[in-house]
């Protein structure tokens, strides 16, 4: 039985750099709502801050996640690349592009637009523990653990990204090291240790 990884991205980043208070709030409102797990009032809120504020990049991306949160994947791409088109250098436009196509299974498209975001932001930790996931679905798992290290060396407080280290560790076949940073997932709270026990255990696979 084949299993994907499901990464933890928080999106509260993208508020920074706003023009002004409101604004920062009605962003982080629609933030919160998807992290609760209210995908529906979030795209209401986001449509209604893209006819608001048309030209607000940061508007449009976390429109685009709200929608792939709300699995309408072409929506979500439609808001990534207006993101895009309003400021290339966002990399977290990217990094939603990224998921939308590892999703899709175009690994390919999904490993550029991570290393397009690691480009524009090089301690974009979130890209590269993304990146892990690509590699160990395509086998690659020595660079998957090169790099699982370097989102561990730019955040040690996302629990995502000890997950995703575990399971190349456990590929690579070093087990000392897959349960040490299984206990650095557990000590984090990472939302589904179970699904890393079934890749240990074999019951699931990336592959």
């Amino acid at each position: 039985m084949k299993t994907r990884l499901v990464l933890v991205l928080f999106l509260g980043a993208i508020m920074l750099g706003c023009s002004g208070s409101e604004d920062t709030e009605k962003l982080m409102e629609i933030d919160r709502l998807m992290n609760g797990g209210q995908y529906a009032p979030a795209v209401q809120k986001g449509e209604k801050y893209a006819r608001d504020y048309p030209e607000s990049y940061k508007g449009w991306t976390i429109l685009g996640w709200a929608y792939l949160k709300y699995d309408q994947t072409q929506k979500a791409e439609e808001c990534f690349d207006k993101a895009i088109s309003i400021n290339d250098k966002w990399d977290n436009s990217y990094v939603g592009k990224g998921v939308l196509y590892r999703q899709q299974g175009k690994l390919d498209l999904a490993r550029d637009s991570y290393l397009k975001a690691t480009s524009l932001l090089p301690d974009n930790a979130e890209a590269f523990s993304s990146l892990v996931v690509i590699e160990l679905m395509e086998g690659n798992d020595q660079k998957a653990v090169e790099y699982g290290e370097k989102a561990w060396a730019l955040r040690k407080d996302l629990p995502s990204i000890p997950a995703n280290l575990a399971i190349a560790y456990h590929y690579l076949g070093d087990t000392a090291k897959r349960d040490e940073f299984y206990q650095h997932a557990s000590r984090l709270g990472y939302h589904n240790l179970q699904s890393v026990r079934d890749v240990f255990s074999g019951k699931t696979s990336l592959r």
